[in-house]
């Protein structure tokens, strides 16, 4: 009998093994990391599928356009720094070992080298108070040209732009806020307006004040659309919308400069050798380029005939050494980072995290395109960089520290639980099934066949588990004995009374009668009570 038991228990075995089989291309057998999934997912490298995907896919575009940032700056600066500094690498080494900061930036804040909590509260708020004090700084003894003030000259001739370098904190401020507010619901809406108007309107109209009108429009609509992906009312959208217009008007009639902008951008070539000059030849190396360009490194308007054209103008030297098919191509990528790292917010777990996540991808979405259509003369050019591509310092570690918030939002959306590791030491495979470091081991208690019981047409009593025995619950057992038609529960002095299922259980789901005739549905059922 207990041989019987003993195939029965190797034919499920067999049986479990094949299933394990069977779906081996759909489920990871070996675990090493076990976190927040569930039996359904598809896992990559013991993350689900849901996760990690856009997190591969965020991290290969972003290590593409790194790359092609800096062959761009190599390509676009080698004939300036030739003959200005005498060393046709000198833009490139230094865009190198600014990507190479931000890199270790990026890494720090992606993979848990910093508590998440501790670097969202405590962290984010000391860092915001030293660079809001430091924009105070920058209106007194800041470095500039033009008659603004945005630069803190630091050793051996780097430029600290402390702008660039409040962004993510104010998105990571906002994102509390918005926690607060929404989640948490521990301020009311007046709660909300003063502490954004806090956060975000010191800083902003400092940086307004430099002048840098261009930040100060990112970081307004930049908060702005994180409000309205909140759930922000259409009144509110069009009542911003109305005072963005309002301010863009006021300080473009008050300041001559930005009229002149504005000016610029209706007609480059009213003025194509003054204050259109650069403008003209950014749009002339754009459209030289044609379907498929002039090739790497064999752009004209660089041979000191395009001003910056490794910096702010960088995108018209794409175009007319890569062509149509090559922009298209490049920003393709970029538009697929964008989306990753939006898809990477949808995941987050709470609402703080996927707003610092859709947050840091619109600010770097907005700063491009502000970038692009400015060279194109699409909109007045304001003179910001494009992200991960220009030549630039602050720019480039400030990108790489907005996707390092990315990627942790990401990396924080799989987080281990006390479910999951109660999850990992439940048993359920096998013992010849090397799956499990829990293989053999029964969660259960030590198994044993009960004794005493009567053994029918050769079929052994059941196997159970020596398990703790819960006590019946007192409600339970007084609604048991108050209704006079249930069945008394068949649960007696701590244990189970075994079920009889007649002699032979099978006979019964065979559908043979007792008469030999196929099984009628009322015989079913009387015998099916009737025990």
């Amino acid at each position: 009998m207990r041989e019987t038991n003993a195939g029965m228990r190797d034919g499920s075995a067999v049986r479990a093994r094949d299933a394990v089989k069977r779906h081996k291309g759909d489920r990871v057998t070996r675990d090493a990391s076990p976190e927040h999934s569930s039996w359904g997912d598809k896992l990559i490298a013991g993350v689900p599928a849901r996760i990690m995907r856009p997190r591969l896919v965020f991290i290969a575009c972003l290590v593409a356009l790194v790359a092609f940032g800096l062959l761009m700056v190599f390509s676009a600066s080698s004939v300036e720094a030739l003959s200005e500094q005498g060393d046709a690498l000198y833009f490139f080494k230094r865009q190198f070992g600014f990507a190479a900061v931000g890199s270790v930036l990026c890494a720090l804040i992606s993979f848990r080298a910093i508590p998440w909590d501790f670097a969202t509260k405590t962290l984010a708020k000391a860092v915001w108070g030293t660079l809001t004090f430091v924009l105070l700084l920058v209106l007194f003894v800041g470095a500039g040209a033009g008659g603004a003030r945005r630069w803190i000259r630091l050793f051996a001739g780097f430029l600290f732009q402390p702008s660039e370098f409040i962004k993510p904190l104010i998105i990571i401020m906002v994102a509390g806020v918005l926690d607060v507010f929404y989640d948490k619901e521990q301020i009311d809406s007046n709660g909300l307006l003063k502490q954004l108007a806090f956060v975000v309107g010191v800083p902003a109209l400092l940086i307004l004040f430099e002048p840098d009108t261009g930040t100060f429009m990112i970081i307004f609509a930049t908060v702005f659309a994180m409000l309205f992906l909140c759930g922000l009312s259409w009144k509110v959208v069009w009542g911003a919308v109305g005072f963005i217009v309002i301010l863009l008007v006021g300080m473009t009639m008050l300041t001559p400069y930005r009229l002149e902008r504005f000016l610029v951008q209706s007609d480059p070539w009213l003025d194509k050798y003054g204050s259109g000059f650069q403008a003209t030849l950014a749009i002339m190396a754009f459209t030289s380029g044609g379907l498929f360009g002039r090739g790497i490194g064999n752009s004209t308007m660089k041979y000191s005939y395009l001003p910056e054209a490794h910096n702010d103008y960088i995108f018209s030297i794409i175009g007319e050494e890569l062509g149509f098919v090559g922009t298209m191509l490049f920003l393709a990528v970029f538009a697929v980072l964008i989306y990753a790292a939006f898809q990477i917010g949808r995941q987050a777990p709470d609402l703080k995290g996927r707003m610092i996540a859709q947050g840091s991808a619109l600010m770097l979405a907005l700063q491009f395109f502000i970038n692009a259509a400015g060279v194109l003369n699409i909109i007045p050019m304001s003179g910001k960089t494009m992200p991960f591509i220009s030549y630039g310092g602050s720019s480039m570690i400030s990108s790489l520290i907005l996707a390092g918030l990315i990627i942790r939002v990401s990396v924080e959306s799989n987080a281990r639980t006390v479910y999951d590791a109660r999850r990992r030491s439940f048993a359920v495979m096998d013992e010849d099934e090397d799956v499990s470091d829990h293989i053999g081991v029964s969660t259960a208690g030590r198994v044993r066949t009960r004794s005493g019981r009567a053994v029918s047409n050769g079929r052994a009593g059941f196997t159970v588990m020596d398990g703790k025995t819960a006590q019946e619950p007192r409600a339970r057992a007084d609604r048991s004995q108050s209704s006079c038609s249930r069945r008394p529960s068949p649960r007696t002095n701590g244990g189970w009374n075994r079920v009889d299922l007649n002699a032979d259980p099978t006979d019964r789901l065979r559908g043979d009668g007792r008469d030999g005739q196929p099984r009628r549905r009322s015989d079913y059922r009387r015998d099916r009570y009737d025990r």
